[in-house]
């Protein structure tokens, strides 16, 4: 399931459309100053469980046997074998929630992308496939929760019946299991359970087609492990501004919490840090803390 496609397919994610990434000004300053953005490992996302968990589901939805030597080989699996790489945003324009658990408690800035410019972005690095997908959220009774639900149980369903009527009669090699281990990766990099289905979560996946890829790094802070991807490029700056949108979306780029002070200064520091030509617009959100 593509970028493309699922914008094609839904008419209120077309370019004029906006996804929302929430984090702190300290972040912002970050990405500004080293004209890069970063995605971070599947493997250290919120959830540390949803990765194992989607894989379980998809896994037991093969014959025994294929479902068998699935699970096998998906113990020890770690980034060394799965480089997958996320960064998340919202369909969510101005949340408590979002501000709470991700704006550095309504003291942080929420960026606004154009879905197409975004993909771009990403697409720059050689030798990463990248997707812009929606979370599907899964529900106890065994349904996945619209809007996209539907399109990917139809998707999940026929790539499941087709690989299990393959294999009927055909022993699966070693490499075909690797290259189904990694589908299934893939497709379970999208399912989290519905109790965070509040958080409208949409998806850059970067996934590298090598472990030491060069854009590939990692540090330790705060006594926690960091891995991530990173995209460094002048056009970095023009992301958080009308020329990363095409014109597009002028008046609601960038937005601060109601806690993070000042926006005329907020906006100005921006801009001090930008290039000290462009005037960067900041509103300010009206959600205040519980």
């Amino acid at each position: 399931m593509k970028a493309n496609e699922i914008i094609s397919n839904n008419p209120e994610y077309k370019q004029e459309s906006q996804l929302y990434h929430y984090t702190s000004l300290e972040a912002m300053e970050a990405m500004i100053k080293s004209q890069s953005i970063r995605a971070s490992s599947i493997f250290l996302m919120n959830d540390p469980n949803e990765l194992i968990y989607g894989q379980e589901y998809i896994s037991n939805k093969f014959d025994q046997t294929l479902s068998n030597k699935l699970k096998q080989s998906y113990k020890g699996q770690s980034i060394n074998n799965f480089s997958a790489f996320v960064f998340s945003l919202s369909e969510l324009n101005d949340d408590m929630n979002q501000w709470e658990k991700y704006g550095n408690k309504h003291k942080g800035i929420r960026v606004g992308f154009t879905p197409k410019n975004l993909l771009e972005f990403w697409c720059e690095i050689d030798n990463i496939t990248v997707f812009l997908i929606p979370v599907i959220y899964y529900s106890n009774n065994s349904k996945y929760i619209d809007p996209y639900g539907t399109i990917f149980d139809e998707m999940k369903s026929g790539f499941i019946s087709d690989i299990n009527s393959y294999f009927i009669d055909n022993e699966i090699s070693h490499a075909e299991l690797n290259e189904l281990k990694f589908f299934c990766s893939l497709i379970s990099s999208m399912i989290k359970r519905k109790e965070w289905s509040s958080e409208k979560e949409w998806r850059i996946i970067c996934i590298s087609n090598g472990t030491f890829h060069k854009n590939i790094d990692g540090n330790f802070q705060n006594g926690k492990s960091n891995i991530f991807i990173e995209n460094k490029t002048p056009n970095t700056l023009k992301m958080f501004t009308n020329f990363g949108h095409d014109g597009i979306a002028s008046k609601d780029i960038l937005k601060i919490g109601c806690n993070a002070g000042d926006k005329d200064q907020i906006g100005y520091i921006l801009s001090l840090l930008y290039d000290k030509k462009v005037i960067m617009q900041v509103s300010q959100s009206d959600i205040q803390t519980r």
